[in-house]
């Protein structure tokens, strides 16, 4: 009976914290070729990178991908044999060209089962289908009295208007004018009485202003001197 066989596949999810332009330097440094050329690895597809590998050499494989921050799954191969280039080939220097899909089915990560959770539900029960599990509380009608309160036929105006005086204004002394004409009474301005016989005009630049003459100030300046 042959040993059982596993190959390496990813499908371009990353670890946790890893940047993807560091991941594809990092991939293709171990791959010992050029990032260009590990782009398939990103691409979202199932890949199988290494094939035909012991469960030991797959489990290192897998771990050197992922501490270059690619998630990587080992998958064994359905009953497939291994190529002469898959069972020589020990070294992480290999390519690309034989990528393949992997097999229908196949399982990407080997994420443990989780335990089922331990919940004590010894104290719960489960009503009937249909059965109303929370009371409603009913609020009582509001107690309005609406004895004096009536409704109005449609369009019927229901607005009761207090009616304005009617201003009383005696205009019986009033009337109107003829267009353009003015209505407005003057009173005459009588012309003003104003003796100016006694009154002359001065000549041109004449000083007409009566100034009184002071006399020049009495200051004894006898005890002063400038320093």
């Amino acid at each position: 009976m042959s040993e059982e066989m596993f190959q390496i596949l990813v499908n371009g999810t990353l670890t946790e914290g890893a940047q993807i332009e560091q991941v594809k330097q990092n991939i293709a440094k171990l791959f010992k070729t050029t990032p260009d050329k590990v782009e398939p690895m990103f691409s979202g597809r199932k890949l199988a990178v290494k094939k035909g590998l012991d469960k030991a050499t797959a489990l290192k494989y897998k771990t050197a991908i992922n501490n270059a921050g690619l998630a990587a799954a080992v998958v064994a191969m359905a009953d497939e044999a291994p190529t002469s280039t898959d069972q020589t080939d020990t070294t992480a220097d290999t390519s690309l060209d034989h990528a393949s899909l992997a097999a229908t089915g196949s399982t990407m990560d080997e994420t443990p089962v989780a335990a089922p959770a331990d919940i004590d539900t010894s104290g719960l029960v489960m009503d009937s289908v249909g059965e109303t599990l929370v009371e409603a509380t009913t609020t009582p009608e509001p107690d309005i009295n609406i004895d004096q309160i009536s409704m109005g036929e449609v369009g019927e105006d229901v607005t009761e208007y207090t009616p304005i005086p009617e201003p009383a204004i005696d205009i019986s002394k009033l009337d109107m004018g003829e267009a353009g004409e003015d209505v407005m009474q003057y009173e005459p301005v009588p012309e003003a009485d104003i003796d100016i016989s006694e009154l002359s005009m001065a000549d041109v630049g004449e000083d007409v202003m009566r100034h009184k003459e002071v006399p020049p100030a009495d200051i004894d300046t006898s005890s002063l001197k400038l320093d």
